[in-house]
């Protein structure tokens, strides 16, 4: 399994507050995007982060290969279908990133970067503590 970073968002973009319920194409349905082809593959698990909040919000598990959409955006082609195994709702009841041992960064030249599986579990504790 590997594990990823997977950001949502920028400084400049943030997502709103409310995503879930916000009208915004970020997970649904079931699939997140990238603007080139992800070396990602069934089984590996993503850390969702809100880079504007500097907060993970979810973790999902990649479950099929990577394809290009048909209807997503010319700028970001590539999608991957994934499963939500645990997400906050609210991005203001979200844990820091620091709360899995990754320190705030901008990623607006990558979509993601690669973890440490501990990363993961750590990402898993510090949601499953959060209100919903």
């Amino acid at each position: 399994m590997s594990a990823f970073l997977k950001a949502h968002g920028t400084a400049t973009a943030p997502l709103p507050d409310h995503w879930m319920t916000a009208g915004s194409r970020l997970l649904e349905p079931g699939r997140t995007g990238f603007p080139r082809r992800p070396r990602m593959q069934p089984g590996d698990r993503l850390v969702l982060y809100a880079s504007g909040w500097k907060c993970v919000f979810g973790v999902a598990e990649v479950v099929g290969e990577p394809v290009i959409a048909d209807d997503a955006p010319a700028r970001w082609p590539w999608s991957v279908p994934v499963e939500l195994l645990v997400v906050v709702p609210l991005l203001s009841n979200a844990p820091p990133v620091e709360a899995i041992g990754v320190a705030p960064r901008s990623m607006s030249q990558q979509s993601h970067i690669r973890l440490e599986p501990r990363h993961v579990e750590l990402a898993l504790e510090a949601l499953a503590g959060v209100g919903r």
